[in-house]
């Protein structure tokens, strides 16, 4: 295991020709031309698994929040070609389902990949991580509500990979020390954050945004100069500070 916790993580959500006001989204020939580049300058895309088992420094690590199908359709093809891999985070609650945990604009859904996708990936060598089973706070959930969300998610994707989950994604990033007390109960070996520095030992990553990140802006997430890092840290969590939008819907949704 790696002791350092400052990894060159990308966070990337869906690869998509659906136009939606988000920032969350990419278009394919968006994430081909940042794909493209890094391979030209000699880096290699793991999953935080291979990464952790085997770091090297022209190596950087993928991964996908969510499990959405368009990664599946859009990203997937692209990264096989590049002979990269990746980790994706999934929400076993939504299974082949539409993002109606999500807040969508206009009510424009995007579809989640389906078990089969899935076990295709994981054939690939992708790592397949728990997302939780909702996309819900964590740190707002009564303590067996936690427990139950970590452990049944696990159980799940373990069950239809026939392989160990070792890695969970915190949703919108949030947690604290009780939740993270409670994901390492429950058997994960890695905890991944977001765009917030790393704290309990949990990973933090380097989000890709529509409109505001290209092939440049990526490059600097992965080498990790602190300059650099500094001035793309505001930049990501300015953006990602627009997830509150999510989470108040989660919210007025519950007390309807």
């Amino acid at each position: 295991m790696v002791k350092k916790l400052k990894y060159p993580v990308l966070a990337y959500h869906k690869v998509t020709k659906q136009w939606e006001i988000s920032f969350t989204m990419l278009y394919p020939r968006t994430f081909e031309r940042q794909m493209r580049y890094l391979a030209q300058k000699g880096y290699v895309g793991k999953s935080l698994r291979e990464y952790l088992a085997d770091p090297k420094d022209h190596y950087f690590v993928l991964t996908f929040d969510d499990a959405y199908e368009s990664v599946y359709k859009n990203a997937y093809p692209l990264l096989k070609e590049l002979d990269f891999n990746a980790t994706v985070f999934v929400l076993t609650n939504y299974l082949g389902k539409n993002n109606t945990w999500d807040f969508t604009p206009g009510n424009i859904f995007s579809r989640h990949m389906n078990v089969e996708q899935l076990k295709t990936l994981y054939q690939e060598g992708w790592e397949v991580a728990s997302h939780g089973e909702n996309h819900r706070v964590m740190t707002g959930l009564h303590p067996e509500s936690v427990i139950h969300e970590l452990k049944h998610s696990k159980e799940l994707i373990s069950s239809l990979i026939d392989d160990e989950v070792e890695t969970f994604c915190f949703p919108f990033g949030v947690y604290n020390a009780n939740v993270v007390t409670a994901a390492k109960s429950c058997g994960y070996k890695n905890l991944v954050g977001f765009t917030e520095p790393s704290r309990y030992g949990v990973i933090s990553r380097s989000a890709v945004y529509r409109t505001v990140d290209g092939r440049l802006s990526v490059l600097r997430k992965i080498r990790r100069c602190p300059f650099d890092l500094f001035f793309e840290g505001i930049k990501e969590g300015i953006i990602h500070s627009f997830s509150l939008f999510s989470r108040l819907a989660q919210r007025f949704r519950k007390s309807k």
